[in-house]
């Protein structure tokens, strides 16, 4: 396939009300867009790193798409899928948000090219719905009714008002609901044991990041301390993080943001390392906009997972676009990507 054109768009977009991404919360959320062009055909793919999560910046990914679009300037042959996967691992190295974008842009010009989904591309025996999670927002995507699987997001420290917020929450919601207690890495080790023996008496699905990134050991003395299965979702940056949190022991659920890993190996390659060490995994965007989500939702059905996923959950922003939900799942798009910008 001959690559007539690429272009490169820098956004900057306001959430509908302020978000939280990690700890703190923001008004905003900036990225890029990429579009790969065979004629009047084109690919699309978004790059947006989470601040202060990621490990690239936000200029880095500029660089790194730019880089790719130079590599292809003047080349008047056509160009196979491999060629373009292959320049996306070396100009998205140590940029896995670029290499996201541009494999995603890859995939869905080709699927388009063959009348395919990027599910379908990738795996013929793909999954044609995926289960989503709720979460605790008036923004919410999910009817409550329709709630299996609820996320919580928690910023306070006292056992007694987390218990009175969840009780109240959960008037709210059908019972037998799951939840999902985030705590985004606020609480220190003795508050997380606590924490866990009070909340035991919950329908829990898991806790989500009791405790600080960085503190692999002290994640895995809590684990040995409670009943309750352990998630990381700040923990993992990359795939050396993953490799490090199954050596260490931390945790019992992964949460998988794909655009912190990069590549659809790479990922296909967690999810297989998980199955083989016994731990549930679970992927989630990182609250980009829907051009990434959509590649998202692919990547989940081409990859059979059955988890509640974290995505498109939540609205975001005023201007983007939803697939399907019906109840708490998402209907996979049948051509491509399944979004246009």
């Amino acid at each position: 396939m001959k690559i007539t054109n690429i272009k490169i768009e820098e956004y900057k977009k306001s959430f509908i009300a302020k978000t939280n991404l990690g700890q703190k919360k923001f008004e905003t959320r900036k990225g890029w867009y990429i579009k790969v062009f065979s004629n009047d055909l084109y690919g699309l793919g978004e790059a947006a790193p989470i601040p202060s999560i990621s490990l690239e910046s936000n200029e880095d990914v500029g660089y790194a798409l730019n880089g790719f679009k130079i590599a292809l300037d003047g080349i008047d042959y056509d160009v196979a899928l491999e060629e373009l996967l292959l320049l996306a691992e070396t100009h998205g190295f140590n940029v896995p948000s670029a290499r996201f974008a541009i494999e995603s842009a890859a995939y869905d010009l080709f699927s388009k090219a063959e009348n395919k989904s990027i599910a379908q591309y990738l795996n013929p025996n793909y999954l044609d719905m995926i289960n989503i999670n709720s979460i605790y927002s008036k923004r919410s995507t999910i009817d409550i009714n329709s709630s299996k699987v609820l996320k919580i997001k928690i910023s306070e420290r006292n056992i007694f008002t987390i218990r009175e917020m969840i009780d109240d929450i959960l008037r709210l919601y059908p019972e037998g609901v799951k939840l999902r207690i985030d705590f985004n890495e606020n609480l220190d080790l003795p508050r997380a044991v606590r924490a866990c023996k009070e909340l035991k008496q919950y329908n829990i699905d898991y806790i989500e990041q009791p405790l600080s990134r960085e503190k692999f050991s002290d994640l895995y003395d809590l684990r040995m301390s409670t009943d309750l299965p352990i998630g990381v979702d700040e923990s993992l940056t990359d795939s050396d993080s993953v490799n490090k949190i199954i050596d260490e022991g931390a945790a019992d659920v992964l949460v998988v943001k794909p655009s912190t890993m990069g590549g659809f190996q790479d990922l296909k390659k967690i999810v297989n390392f998980s199955e083989n060490e016994g731990l549930r995994l679970v992927v989630t965007s990182a609250f980009e906009t829907s051009v990434a989500q959509f590649y998202i939702l692919h990547v989940i059905a081409a990859l059979n997972i059955s988890e509640h996923c974290g995505i498109f959950n939540i609205k975001l922003f005023k201007d983007d676009y939803l697939p399907n939900i019906n109840r708490d799942q998402c209907e996979i798009p049948n051509l491509g990507l399944g979004v246009l910008i």
